[in-house]
């Protein structure tokens, strides 16, 4: 096999200079996306809910579970293209990485098709299962079938960028998703006011701006500057490389389909305490994201770091990397931890003027601030088995943690009558997922990564 140095005009050099210093500036377009996509999420619903009507909403929050999915299923897949691409580039194997980046194209288009497919057939029974009121049926089918159609669009966008990034490149990617948020935001607006297409409108301003972040993603692929190029003669599935790919990507996805599901189950037992918990409990969620941004912004560069360095085989470098990436997210968390607690009566005003609610969310916010104390060693050793190649058992101690949470909040919240009981499920839950990821990794997992990246990577030399 042909191996070469490939020259790529990457922003970030992963393999080589100052380790904390790169990992943070290649994590700082990543956590510039992270919270873009926050706002992006929103940009849907408050515009219908602003200049179309209250049912128009309800209806865009009905489809919105399975559109999460699909996201979820799609970024989590996502994972497979940015870790094998990242090897091959540490490797600086020019060959494998044009096997890796046609696989990857090849496989969008594949998945893709088969997304829409099923997703068409699915939203009707889906819609019924989730007890979608008969008014906003109709609304809520429309927005699901546009967004279904437009599969491939959001589909060459996450698998594009995933590439990219393993090629040592975040900031194209933060810019087209930023360029996405900014044109759904402009065509909603044009479709809801001028063109008076409501929540059919919104659909497709959403499914068009992906497809021209999906676009522009290929066309940065495609100026020659990373080495690689995808047209049609390269669209072919290599069989290592298929296998590498879903072999990572697949269980990533699965993990993150299997969080959203959890999370449903839980909302049964939040919903046991009323409307006031509920809306509570909605705002200890929405702070816990907004805390969680810097976190994974700095573990999914971890993952690429791991990915690129293995590669070139610097496992000391790679464990000098991930000791800073889990110090820099302990001293973070002890902060953040410090400052939810100071704040934890002002935060929730933000969302609500209701002393009731107010109250139920700082009771959550404090006890859930001690999460911080120790997410980010989970983060960071799940990305680091990721970067390894090794991703099915982040998977399955990230299901432990999710599901074990249904009972927790069943035994601590409803048994008992106290509605805190659900936010120390969160925070045990949460705990033991970290104890679970942290004795494998320690307790060798990870030499058992590296010997098998080592014999893989001497079988296909």
């Amino acid at each position: 096999m042909s191996r070469s140095f490939v020259f790529t005009r990457s922003k970030v050099s992963l393999t080589q200079g100052p380790i904390v210093k790169n990992l943070l500036i290649f994590a700082v377009p990543i956590l510039l996306g992270t919270i873009v996509t926050q706002l992006y999420n929103v940009a849907d619903s408050v515009i219908v809910g602003q200049f179309v009507s209250a049912q128009a909403l309800a209806a865009v929050s009905a489809a919105s579970p399975a559109m999460s999915l699909i996201n979820m299923f799609l970024i989590g897949l996502s994972t497979g293209s940015n870790v094998v691409i990242a090897q091959r580039v540490g490797a600086s194997d020019r060959e494998a990485l044009q096997k890796a980046v046609g696989t990857v194209a090849c496989l969008t288009l594949i998945c893709s098709l088969f997304i829409t497919t099923v997703g068409l057939l699915a939203s009707r029974p889906l819609l019924t299962v989730l007890g979608t009121p008969t008014e906003i049926y109709p609304d809520a089918y429309a927005y699901l079938a546009v967004i279904y159609l437009g599969t491939t669009g959001n589909m060459i966008y996450q698998m594009g960028s995933g590439a990219l990034r393993g090629m040592g490149d975040s900031t194209w990617p933060f810019l087209f998703l930023l360029l996405c948020s900014v044109l759904n935001i402009v065509l909603d607006l044009a479709a809801v006011l001028i063109f008076d297409l409501g929540v059919l409108g919104v659909a497709i301003a959403t499914a068009v701006s992906q497809l021209i972040s999906g676009v522009g993603v290929l066309m940065r692929i495609n100026r020659g500057e990373y080495g690689v190029k995808i047209t049609p003669r390269t669209l072919r599935l290599d069989r290592h490389e298929t296998g590498q790919v879903i072999g990572i990507g697949l269980p990533a996805a699965i993990q993150n389909i299997g969080n959203a599901i959890a999370s449903l189950c839980v909302q049964s037992s939040v919903n046991y305490f009323g409307a006031a918990f509920i809306a509570a409990n909605s705002i200890v969620t929405k702070v816990d994201d907004l805390i969680n941004i810097p976190v994974v912004a700095l573990s999914t560069a971890l993952c690429t770091f791991v990915g690129q360095n293995m590669g070139t085989f610097q496992m000391q470098r790679i464990k000098k990397g991930i000791n800073a990436s889990i110090a820099s997210l302990c001293i973070l968390g002890v902060g953040m931890c410090a400052l939810l607690i100071a704040l934890r009566g002002a935060l929730p005003r933000l969302f609500t003027d209701q002393d009731d609610v107010a109250a139920l969310a700082s009771q959550g916010i404090l006890i859930m601030s001690f999460m911080c104390l120790f997410h980010g060693i989970d983060r960071c050793l799940v990305n680091a088995m990721r970067g390894a190649g090794k991703s099915v058992v982040p998977m399955i101690t990230a299901q432990f943690g999710a599901f074990s949470r249904i009972p927790l909040a069943y035994f601590l919240g409803v048994k008992t009558g106290n509605c805190q009981g659900i936010f120390y499920a969160l925070l045990i839950a949460s705990f033991l997922r970290t104890v679970a990821i942290a004795a494998y990794y320690y307790g060798g997992g990870w030499k058992r990564a590296v010997a098998k990246f080592e014999q893989t990577h001497a079988r296909s030399a």
